[in-house]
């Protein structure tokens, strides 16, 4: 499991009147809270159970004071995370925030076990409770497995598979799609896609609904279906993907479109995506950059995959073998935190530098990219 923390330092801020230290994960100067950033991993255990940590104090070597909270950091603004703590009721389930909305937060909940589920629900800040979204029109998806993104209000949901089966077995992939208000909270029925898929990535760019790869067969896997909310239709892209990828992973930043592949014969590359819309669907794309250090991180890609996350409308982050976090939702924009706000690596418990992942940002035409450290604990 991957955690947003503060980068083990005694360097202070720069400007100790430009932050405040209420209800935030780490301090922050006008520099920037992008160099001051790490991620913790915690290998094997995809769980932090507060409880069992404070039952077990003799043989942990760490024990933390907020048992059954998940903590979660969003943006408040373009130099500050603010954080919520919401609370685990179960030990059967865990918690992620994938919306912020004005009066309370969108969050998936995972109901553990060998056959992961997923559902959906709401946790008020000034109530402090969870309380379910109503169910789908399609009753019977598996969230885990559907393609998912958050635009213009809505959350937009396509594909998946049946229940809890985790069949790989094309008949329980599933072609249905709907979305939800965010402000009613009510499910709106979409028309179906052209191709049932399972385990897709959604993204949202340019006001439309991608849904890219997943399917049985390596043609839908390369493939995409772009959903135009204006006339309820999807258009097809049958080689959206390069035809060289062994595996992908897509976003949007600033009107940009995105996908990063990577394959054996041809290593890691970045990808540019112009789509034209009208009079017929087609699209453009070309290759901008490539992934550092190609010889270390194409095997890794291959072994773990990976996922881009745009932050804070500045950065994309290169997230390799991130596929412990619960829902995967293009558009959200909160971060677990380890474990609770203002705590660094550093204090008090041993820390072992594991490695970095990249991040890039566009200055004009040119791609920069950068290291963000890890750790584990």
């Amino acid at each position: 499991m991957w955690y947003l923390s503060r980068t083990p330092s005694n360097r202070k801020p720069n400007d100790d009147s430009s932050f405040s230290l209420r209800n935030s994960i780490f301090t922050v100067s006008d520099s920037g809270f992008f160099q001051d950033i790490c991620m913790i991993e915690v290998p094997n255990k995809s769980v932090v159970d507060h409880e069992e940590h404070n039952k077990e104090e003799e043989t942990c070597p760490f024990s933390f004071s907020f048992p059954k909270w998940e903590w979660f950091a969003y943006l408040c603004s373009p130099t500050q995370f603010h954080s919520v703590a919401v609370p685990r009721n179960s030990s059967m389930f865990r918690v992620q925030v994938i919306g912020i909305l004005p009066q309370h937060f969108l969050c998936a909940k995972l109901v553990r076990g060998p056959k992961p589920y997923v559902t959906l629900c709401t946790y008020s800040c000034s109530e402090n409770s969870l309380n379910d979204v109503p169910k789908m029109n399609c009753a019977d998806r598996n969230l885990f497995g559907a393609a998912c993104a958050i635009l213009d209000g809505w959350l937009y949901v396509a594909g998946g598979y049946k229940d809890n089966s985790l069949d790989t077995f094309p008949s329980s992939h599933l072609n249905s799609a709907e979305r939800l208000n965010l402000k009613t909270r009510q499910w709106e029925a979409l028309q179906n896609m052209p191709n049932p898929r399972a385990f897709a990535s959604g993204i949202a760019h340019g006001g439309r609904f991608f849904v890219v790869g997943g399917g049985s067969n390596a043609a839908l896997k390369h493939s995409a279906e772009i959903y135009n909310p204006s006339n309820n239709s999807w258009g097809s892209l049958k080689s959206f993907v390069p035809q060289e990828a062994d595996g992908f992973t897509a976003t949007s930043l600033n009107g940009r479109l995105m996908i990063l592949t990577w394959s054996d014969r041809l290593g890691v590359k970045l990808w540019l995506y112009t789509v034209i819309t009208h009079p017929i669907l087609i699209y453009n794309c070309r290759r901008i950059g490539f992934l550092p250090n190609q010889i270390v991180e194409r095997p890794r890609l291959k072994a773990h995959g990976a996922r881009m996350v745009p932050v804070g409308g500045k950065e994309v982050w290169v997230l390799v073998g991130e596929n412990e976090r619960i829902f995967q939702v293009d558009g959200s924009s909160a971060w677990p935190v380890f474990p609770a706000p203002m705590y660094k690596p550093s204090e008090g418990h041993e820390v072992v530098s594991k490695g970095h992942i990249y991040a890039f940002s566009f200055h004009g035409f040119r791609i920069s990219w950068r290291q963000i450290p890890v750790y584990s604990i």
